[in-house]
Protein backbone atom coordinates (compact mmCIF):
# COMPACT_ATOMS: atom_id res chain seq x y z
CA UNK A 1 0.00 0.00 0.00
CA UNK A 2 1.41 3.41 -0.83
CA UNK A 3 1.02 6.17 1.54
CA UNK A 4 1.01 9.73 1.29
CA UNK A 5 3.77 12.29 0.08
CA UNK A 6 1.84 14.38 -2.57
CA UNK A 7 1.65 18.38 -3.12
CA UNK A 8 -1.78 19.80 -2.59
CA UNK A 9 -1.96 22.76 -4.95
CA UNK A 10 -4.59 25.13 -2.86
CA UNK A 11 -5.05 27.66 -5.91
CA UNK A 12 -6.50 24.84 -7.99
CA UNK A 13 -9.77 24.85 -8.76
CA UNK A 14 -12.21 22.22 -7.21
CA UNK A 15 -11.34 18.48 -7.38
CA UNK A 16 -7.78 19.44 -8.64
CA UNK A 17 -7.06 20.64 -5.39
CA UNK A 18 -7.39 17.05 -4.03
CA UNK A 19 -4.98 14.13 -4.98
CA UNK A 20 -5.94 10.63 -5.79
CA UNK A 21 -6.25 7.98 -3.03
CA UNK A 22 -2.91 6.08 -2.35
CA UNK A 23 -5.56 3.33 -2.92
CA UNK A 24 -5.90 4.44 -6.34
CA UNK A 25 -4.88 2.46 -9.47
CA UNK A 26 -2.15 3.94 -11.17
CA UNK A 27 -4.03 4.81 -14.62
CA UNK A 28 -6.95 6.46 -12.10
CA UNK A 29 -7.98 9.96 -11.42
CA UNK A 30 -10.73 9.31 -8.58
CA UNK A 31 -11.06 8.37 -5.95
CA UNK A 32 -9.14 12.16 -4.94
CA UNK A 33 -8.50 13.27 -0.92
CA UNK A 34 -8.58 16.42 -0.15
CA UNK A 35 -6.25 18.22 2.82
CA UNK A 36 -9.28 18.91 4.99
CA UNK A 37 -10.62 15.01 4.95
CA UNK A 38 -12.78 15.60 2.54
CA UNK A 39 -12.88 12.37 -0.26
CA UNK A 40 -14.48 12.93 -4.00
CA UNK A 41 -15.49 9.44 -6.02
CA UNK A 42 -16.31 9.57 -9.93
CA UNK A 43 -16.86 7.19 -12.49
CA UNK A 44 -18.34 6.80 -16.05
CA UNK A 45 -21.16 4.85 -16.06
CA UNK A 46 -23.71 6.84 -18.63
CA UNK A 47 -26.47 4.50 -18.52
CA UNK A 48 -26.96 3.79 -14.93
CA UNK A 49 -30.15 5.26 -13.73
CA UNK A 50 -29.11 5.51 -9.79
CA UNK A 51 -25.50 5.16 -8.32
CA UNK A 52 -25.16 4.99 -4.24
CA UNK A 53 -22.13 5.10 -2.58
CA UNK A 54 -21.81 2.27 0.48
CA UNK A 55 -19.47 1.07 2.95
CA UNK A 56 -18.15 0.52 6.20
CA UNK A 57 -19.16 2.22 9.15
CA UNK A 58 -16.18 5.01 9.45
CA UNK A 59 -16.71 6.21 5.49
CA UNK A 60 -20.73 5.80 5.02
CA UNK A 61 -22.83 3.92 7.63
CA UNK A 62 -25.51 5.14 5.59
CA UNK A 63 -25.77 5.15 1.48
CA UNK A 64 -25.04 8.33 -0.35
CA UNK A 65 -26.86 9.11 -3.75
CA UNK A 66 -24.21 10.43 -6.39
CA UNK A 67 -25.23 12.59 -9.26
CA UNK A 68 -24.90 12.54 -12.95
CA UNK A 69 -23.90 15.06 -14.85
CA UNK A 70 -24.60 15.36 -19.44
CA UNK A 71 -21.76 13.44 -20.39
CA UNK A 72 -22.68 10.24 -17.79
CA UNK A 73 -19.80 10.87 -15.06
CA UNK A 74 -21.44 9.84 -11.84
CA UNK A 75 -20.17 11.88 -8.72
CA UNK A 76 -20.25 12.60 -4.85
CA UNK A 77 -17.98 14.45 -2.42
CA UNK A 78 -18.27 13.30 1.05
CA UNK A 79 -17.36 14.59 4.45
CA UNK A 80 -14.36 14.30 6.06
CA UNK A 81 -14.49 10.68 7.34
CA UNK A 82 -12.33 8.91 10.12
CA UNK A 83 -8.86 8.54 8.74
CA UNK A 84 -7.49 4.70 7.83
CA UNK A 85 -8.54 2.09 5.53
CA UNK A 86 -12.30 1.96 4.76
CA UNK A 87 -13.88 -0.76 2.26
CA UNK A 88 -16.60 1.31 0.45
CA UNK A 89 -18.79 -0.06 -3.09
CA UNK A 90 -21.22 1.49 -5.29
CA UNK A 91 -24.73 0.34 -5.46
CA UNK A 92 -25.77 0.50 -9.13
CA UNK A 93 -29.65 0.12 -9.92
CA UNK A 94 -29.28 -1.74 -7.26
CA UNK A 95 -26.31 -4.26 -8.46
CA UNK A 96 -23.19 -4.15 -6.33
CA UNK A 97 -20.04 -2.60 -7.87
CA UNK A 98 -16.64 -1.94 -6.98
CA UNK A 99 -14.92 1.07 -8.20
CA UNK A 100 -12.95 0.41 -11.51
CA UNK A 101 -10.88 3.23 -9.88
CA UNK A 102 -9.77 1.76 -6.48
CA UNK A 103 -7.48 -1.84 -5.99
CA UNK A 104 -9.46 -4.34 -4.21
CA UNK A 105 -9.51 -6.38 -1.07
CA UNK A 106 -10.50 -9.38 -0.09
CA UNK A 107 -13.52 -7.95 2.54
CA UNK A 108 -17.01 -9.15 3.17
CA UNK A 109 -16.25 -11.92 1.73
CA UNK A 110 -15.53 -11.03 -2.04
CA UNK A 111 -13.10 -8.86 -3.52
CA UNK A 112 -14.27 -4.90 -2.04
CA UNK A 113 -12.79 -1.63 -3.31
CA UNK A 114 -10.69 0.01 -0.53
CA UNK A 115 -9.66 3.36 0.14
CA UNK A 116 -6.97 4.74 2.57
CA UNK A 117 -8.05 7.90 3.88
CA UNK A 118 -5.14 10.19 5.19
CA UNK A 119 -4.78 12.93 8.35
CA UNK A 120 -4.45 16.16 6.74
CA UNK A 121 -1.30 16.62 8.06
CA UNK A 122 -0.35 13.71 6.00
CA UNK A 123 -0.19 15.85 2.55
CA UNK A 124 2.21 18.26 2.11
CA UNK A 125 0.75 21.82 1.13
CA UNK A 126 1.06 25.28 1.30
CA UNK A 127 0.51 25.10 4.78
CA UNK A 128 2.40 21.71 5.56
CA UNK A 129 5.78 21.01 3.72
CA UNK A 130 6.55 17.90 5.51
CA UNK A 131 4.05 15.21 5.34
CA UNK A 132 3.51 13.36 8.81
CA UNK A 133 4.30 9.56 8.67
CA UNK A 134 1.38 7.31 10.49
CA UNK A 135 2.55 4.44 12.18
CA UNK A 136 1.24 1.64 10.27
CA UNK A 137 3.67 3.62 6.82
CA UNK A 138 6.98 2.20 5.96
CA UNK A 139 9.73 3.95 7.25
CA UNK A 140 13.95 4.25 6.18
CA UNK A 141 16.31 1.58 7.53
CA UNK A 142 15.67 -1.59 8.36
CA UNK A 143 12.35 -3.57 7.53
CA UNK A 144 10.66 -6.92 8.21
CA UNK A 145 9.72 -9.32 5.40
CA UNK A 146 6.63 -10.54 4.88
CA UNK A 147 6.48 -14.47 3.97
CA UNK A 148 3.75 -16.62 2.35
CA UNK A 149 2.90 -20.47 3.03
CA UNK A 150 0.90 -23.28 1.75
CA UNK A 151 0.23 -26.27 3.82
CA UNK A 152 -1.59 -29.56 3.30
CA UNK A 153 -3.68 -29.90 6.39
CA UNK A 154 -4.47 -33.38 7.23
CA UNK A 155 -7.33 -32.54 9.44
CA UNK A 156 -8.99 -30.61 6.50
CA UNK A 157 -7.99 -32.25 3.77
CA UNK A 158 -7.38 -29.28 2.40
CA UNK A 159 -4.27 -26.81 1.41
CA UNK A 160 -3.95 -23.74 3.59
CA UNK A 161 -2.16 -20.85 3.71
CA UNK A 162 -0.63 -18.25 6.05
CA UNK A 163 1.04 -15.71 6.01
CA UNK A 164 4.04 -14.71 8.32
CA UNK A 165 6.27 -11.58 9.22
CA UNK A 166 10.01 -11.81 9.98
CA UNK A 167 11.42 -8.98 12.06
CA UNK A 168 13.90 -6.18 10.57
CA UNK A 169 17.54 -8.27 10.75
CA UNK A 170 15.76 -11.87 10.92
CA UNK A 171 17.75 -12.99 8.02
CA UNK A 172 21.24 -11.38 9.32
CA UNK A 173 24.59 -13.60 9.81
CA UNK A 174 24.58 -12.09 13.23
CA UNK A 175 21.39 -13.22 13.70
CA UNK A 176 21.62 -16.58 12.63
CA UNK A 177 21.43 -17.75 15.81
CA UNK A 178 18.64 -15.83 17.35
CA UNK A 179 15.01 -17.00 18.05
CA UNK A 180 12.32 -14.85 18.63
CA UNK A 181 8.52 -15.23 20.45
CA UNK A 182 5.91 -15.39 18.15
CA UNK A 183 2.50 -13.65 17.86
CA UNK A 184 -0.80 -15.53 15.98
CA UNK A 185 -2.87 -12.83 14.90
CA UNK A 186 -6.70 -13.42 13.57
CA UNK A 187 -8.37 -11.22 11.19
CA UNK A 188 -12.02 -11.00 10.83
CA UNK A 189 -15.10 -12.40 9.64
CA UNK A 190 -15.51 -11.96 5.74
CA UNK A 191 -11.55 -11.41 5.71
CA UNK A 192 -8.86 -13.73 4.85
CA UNK A 193 -5.25 -14.20 6.02
CA UNK A 194 -4.18 -11.73 3.86
CA UNK A 195 -6.17 -8.85 5.62
CA UNK A 196 -3.44 -7.71 7.97
CA UNK A 197 -0.63 -7.48 5.86
CA UNK A 198 -3.24 -5.66 2.87
CA UNK A 199 -5.63 -3.88 4.98
CA UNK A 200 -3.80 -3.33 8.02
CA UNK A 201 -0.21 -2.89 7.31
CA UNK A 202 0.88 -5.01 9.73
CA UNK A 203 4.61 -5.24 8.99
CA UNK A 204 4.79 -1.54 9.12
CA UNK A 205 2.92 -1.39 12.40
CA UNK A 206 5.55 -4.01 13.89
CA UNK A 207 8.74 -2.35 12.59
CA UNK A 208 7.77 1.33 13.32
CA UNK A 209 7.12 -0.70 17.20
CA UNK A 210 10.40 -2.70 17.20
CA UNK A 211 12.51 0.74 16.19
CA UNK A 212 10.24 2.58 18.75
CA UNK A 213 8.66 5.12 16.35
CA UNK A 214 4.82 4.04 17.04
CA UNK A 215 4.45 6.43 20.04
CA UNK A 216 1.80 9.47 20.01
CA UNK A 217 0.24 7.73 17.22
CA UNK A 218 2.05 8.96 14.60
CA UNK A 219 6.28 7.97 13.63
CA UNK A 220 8.84 10.16 15.75
CA UNK A 221 12.42 8.88 14.76
CA UNK A 222 15.34 8.62 17.35
CA UNK A 223 13.09 6.75 20.07
CA UNK A 224 14.00 3.85 21.90
CA UNK A 225 12.86 0.52 21.35
CA UNK A 226 9.20 0.14 22.11
CA UNK A 227 8.06 -3.74 21.43
CA UNK A 228 10.31 -7.03 21.41
CA UNK A 229 11.25 -8.38 18.01
CA UNK A 230 8.74 -11.11 16.91
CA UNK A 231 7.38 -13.34 14.41
CA UNK A 232 3.83 -12.92 13.56
CA UNK A 233 1.48 -15.56 11.82
CA UNK A 234 -1.40 -14.93 9.94
CA UNK A 235 -3.50 -17.99 9.19
CA UNK A 236 -6.79 -18.09 7.50
CA UNK A 237 -9.56 -18.35 10.13
CA UNK A 238 -11.84 -20.45 8.72
CA UNK A 239 -12.05 -24.50 8.83
CA UNK A 240 -14.23 -27.63 7.92
CA UNK A 241 -12.77 -31.23 9.24
CA UNK A 242 -12.49 -33.22 6.13
CA UNK A 243 -14.95 -36.39 6.54
CA UNK A 244 -13.53 -38.84 8.52
CA UNK A 245 -11.61 -36.76 10.99
CA UNK A 246 -12.00 -33.87 13.97
CA UNK A 247 -11.76 -33.95 17.74
CA UNK A 248 -11.53 -36.68 19.85
CA UNK A 249 -15.25 -36.44 20.34
CA UNK A 250 -14.63 -33.08 22.97
CA UNK A 251 -15.40 -30.04 21.89
CA UNK A 252 -12.97 -27.79 22.97
CA UNK A 253 -15.40 -24.82 22.60
CA UNK A 254 -17.84 -26.07 24.45
CA UNK A 255 -19.04 -23.81 27.24
CA UNK A 256 -16.86 -20.97 26.10
CA UNK A 257 -19.11 -19.95 23.11
CA UNK A 258 -22.54 -19.76 21.89
CA UNK A 259 -23.12 -23.36 20.05
CA UNK A 260 -23.86 -21.58 16.50
CA UNK A 261 -19.81 -20.94 16.62
CA UNK A 262 -18.49 -23.79 18.19
CA UNK A 263 -17.93 -25.67 15.27
CA UNK A 264 -15.79 -23.08 13.00
CA UNK A 265 -13.88 -22.66 16.17
CA UNK A 266 -13.20 -26.32 16.84
CA UNK A 267 -12.12 -27.16 13.49
CA UNK A 268 -9.57 -24.25 13.23
CA UNK A 269 -8.55 -24.47 17.03
CA UNK A 270 -7.36 -27.75 15.96
CA UNK A 271 -5.75 -26.91 12.68
CA UNK A 272 -3.99 -24.18 14.51
CA UNK A 273 -2.61 -26.46 17.80
CA UNK A 274 -2.12 -29.34 16.11
CA UNK A 275 -0.65 -28.27 12.19
CA UNK A 276 -0.10 -24.74 12.42
CA UNK A 277 2.07 -24.05 15.48
CA UNK A 278 4.49 -27.12 14.93
CA UNK A 279 4.81 -26.35 11.55
CA UNK A 280 5.89 -22.78 12.16
CA UNK A 281 8.28 -23.84 15.10
CA UNK A 282 9.80 -26.21 12.44
CA UNK A 283 10.33 -23.78 9.73
CA UNK A 284 11.35 -20.65 12.18
CA UNK A 285 13.50 -20.41 14.57
CA UNK A 286 11.22 -19.52 17.18
CA UNK A 287 11.04 -19.71 20.95
CA UNK A 288 8.51 -22.86 21.59
CA UNK A 289 7.20 -22.45 24.56
CA UNK A 290 4.55 -20.19 26.00
CA UNK A 291 6.14 -17.77 28.12
CA UNK A 292 7.16 -16.98 24.66
CA UNK A 293 3.51 -17.24 22.29
CA UNK A 294 1.07 -14.74 22.16
CA UNK A 295 -2.73 -14.97 20.21
CA UNK A 296 -4.87 -12.07 19.12
CA UNK A 297 -7.36 -11.38 16.19
CA UNK A 298 -9.82 -8.93 15.61
CA UNK A 299 -13.81 -9.17 15.43
CA UNK A 300 -14.44 -12.85 14.81
CA UNK A 301 -10.79 -13.67 15.46
CA UNK A 302 -10.90 -12.15 19.00
CA UNK A 303 -14.02 -15.01 19.51
CA UNK A 304 -11.51 -17.14 17.97
CA UNK A 305 -8.75 -15.81 20.46
CA UNK A 306 -10.50 -16.05 23.58
CA UNK A 307 -11.81 -19.69 22.83
CA UNK A 308 -8.79 -21.77 21.39
CA UNK A 309 -6.22 -19.63 23.66
CA UNK A 310 -8.19 -19.46 27.18
CA UNK A 311 -8.48 -23.57 26.63
CA UNK A 312 -5.09 -24.08 25.80
CA UNK A 313 -2.86 -21.92 28.70
CA UNK A 314 -0.55 -24.46 28.41
CA UNK A 315 0.12 -23.39 25.03
CA UNK A 316 -0.02 -19.24 25.45
CA UNK A 317 0.26 -16.65 27.97
CA UNK A 318 -0.44 -13.52 26.66
CA UNK A 319 -3.78 -13.43 24.79
CA UNK A 320 -5.69 -10.25 22.73
CA UNK A 321 -8.63 -8.95 21.38
CA UNK A 322 -9.74 -6.17 19.33
CA UNK A 323 -13.22 -5.45 18.57
CA UNK A 324 -13.62 -9.07 19.93
CA UNK A 325 -16.74 -11.13 19.74
CA UNK A 326 -15.83 -12.79 22.97
CA UNK A 327 -19.33 -11.87 24.22
CA UNK A 328 -21.51 -12.69 21.59
CA UNK A 329 -25.19 -11.89 21.21
CA UNK A 330 -26.56 -13.56 18.36
CA UNK A 331 -28.97 -11.25 16.18
CA UNK A 332 -32.35 -11.40 17.71
CA UNK A 333 -33.52 -12.70 14.42
CA UNK A 334 -31.93 -16.00 15.35
CA UNK A 335 -34.05 -16.82 18.20
CA UNK A 336 -31.09 -17.54 20.13
CA UNK A 337 -30.16 -17.21 23.20
CA UNK A 338 -26.63 -16.37 24.64
CA UNK A 339 -26.28 -16.11 28.61
CA UNK A 340 -24.41 -13.61 29.61
CA UNK A 341 -20.72 -13.38 30.44
CA UNK A 342 -19.95 -14.44 34.26
CA UNK A 343 -16.67 -15.06 35.11
CA UNK A 344 -17.28 -17.89 37.35
CA UNK A 345 -18.39 -20.01 34.54
CA UNK A 346 -17.54 -18.70 31.11
CA UNK A 347 -15.03 -19.99 28.78
CA UNK A 348 -15.40 -23.11 30.87
CA UNK A 349 -14.95 -21.34 34.35
CA UNK A 350 -10.98 -20.57 33.69
CA UNK A 351 -11.51 -17.36 35.20
CA UNK A 352 -12.86 -18.97 38.01
CA UNK A 353 -9.44 -18.78 40.32
CA UNK A 354 -8.01 -15.75 39.89
CA UNK A 355 -4.55 -16.08 41.26
CA UNK A 356 -3.83 -18.95 38.87
CA UNK A 357 -5.33 -17.59 35.90
CA UNK A 358 -3.42 -14.32 36.93
CA UNK A 359 -0.09 -16.51 37.54
CA UNK A 360 -0.08 -17.88 34.22
CA UNK A 361 -1.55 -15.29 31.79
CA UNK A 362 1.38 -12.34 31.52
CA UNK A 363 -1.15 -10.20 29.61
CA UNK A 364 -5.05 -10.37 28.70
CA UNK A 365 -5.75 -6.93 27.03
CA UNK A 366 -8.84 -6.06 25.27
CA UNK A 367 -10.14 -3.31 23.23
CA UNK A 368 -12.60 -1.27 20.76
CA UNK A 369 -13.47 1.86 19.32
CA UNK A 370 -15.64 4.38 20.89
CA UNK A 371 -17.45 4.21 17.56
CA UNK A 372 -18.46 0.61 17.75
CA UNK A 373 -21.04 1.71 20.14
CA UNK A 374 -22.43 -1.91 21.40
CA UNK A 375 -19.37 -3.57 21.46
CA UNK A 376 -17.30 -0.49 23.35
CA UNK A 377 -20.33 -0.84 25.82
CA UNK A 378 -19.73 -4.52 26.20
CA UNK A 379 -16.38 -4.57 26.49
CA UNK A 380 -16.62 -1.98 29.42
CA UNK A 381 -19.22 -3.97 31.59
CA UNK A 382 -17.45 -7.37 31.07
CA UNK A 383 -14.08 -5.73 32.17
CA UNK A 384 -15.94 -4.41 35.45
CA UNK A 385 -16.73 -7.86 36.05
CA UNK A 386 -13.04 -9.55 35.37
CA UNK A 387 -11.95 -6.81 37.51
CA UNK A 388 -14.45 -7.36 40.15
CA UNK A 389 -13.18 -10.92 40.16
CA UNK A 390 -9.65 -9.90 40.37
CA UNK A 391 -8.16 -10.85 36.58
CA UNK A 392 -5.96 -8.76 35.64
CA UNK A 393 -6.77 -6.96 32.64
CA UNK A 394 -6.05 -4.36 29.75
CA UNK A 395 -8.74 -1.98 28.77
CA UNK A 396 -8.27 -0.10 25.70
CA UNK A 397 -11.05 2.25 23.54
CA UNK A 398 -9.69 4.08 20.87
CA UNK A 399 -10.99 7.36 20.28
CA UNK A 400 -13.83 8.18 17.16
CA UNK A 401 -13.01 4.98 15.56
CA UNK A 402 -15.52 2.09 14.35
CA UNK A 403 -15.51 -1.76 13.50
CA UNK A 404 -12.51 -1.03 11.22
CA UNK A 405 -9.70 -1.44 10.41
CA UNK A 406 -8.35 2.18 12.20
CA UNK A 407 -9.66 0.28 15.35
CA UNK A 408 -7.88 -2.56 15.28
CA UNK A 409 -4.69 -1.19 13.78
CA UNK A 410 -4.16 1.24 17.02
CA UNK A 411 -5.34 -1.69 18.91
CA UNK A 412 -2.02 -4.00 17.60
CA UNK A 413 0.28 -0.70 17.63
CA UNK A 414 -0.77 -0.73 21.48
CA UNK A 415 -0.55 -4.08 22.09
CA UNK A 416 2.43 -5.40 20.57
CA UNK A 417 4.79 -3.42 23.29
CA UNK A 418 3.29 -4.95 25.55
CA UNK A 419 4.19 -8.64 24.83
CA UNK A 420 6.95 -10.86 25.76
CA UNK A 421 8.36 -7.77 28.58
CA UNK A 422 8.74 -10.04 31.42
Amino acid sequence: MRFYNQLINESAPGALQAVPATTTVPSAEYPRVYADGRVIFRFHLPDAKTVQLEGGQGLCPKPVPLTKDADGYWTVTIPPSVMGFHYYWFNVDGVRMNDPGSQTFFGYNRETSGIELPDGQQISSDLVTAPVIPFYAPHEGAQGQLHEHSYLSQLTGKWRRCIVYTPPDYFDAANAGTRYPVLYLQHGAGEDETGWSRQGGVNFIMDNAIHGNSSNFFFRAGTTPEAKEMIVVMDNGYATYKQGTGSDGRDPSANYLPAFVRGDIEAFGDVLIKELIPMIDGKYRTIADRDHRAMAGLSMGGAQTMAIALSHLDMFSYIGTFSGAQFITPPASSGRATPPFEPGASYGGVFADAAAFNSKVRLLWMGAGTAELSLSESLRQNVEKLRAANIKVVQFHSPGTAHEWQTWRICLNKFAPLLFQA
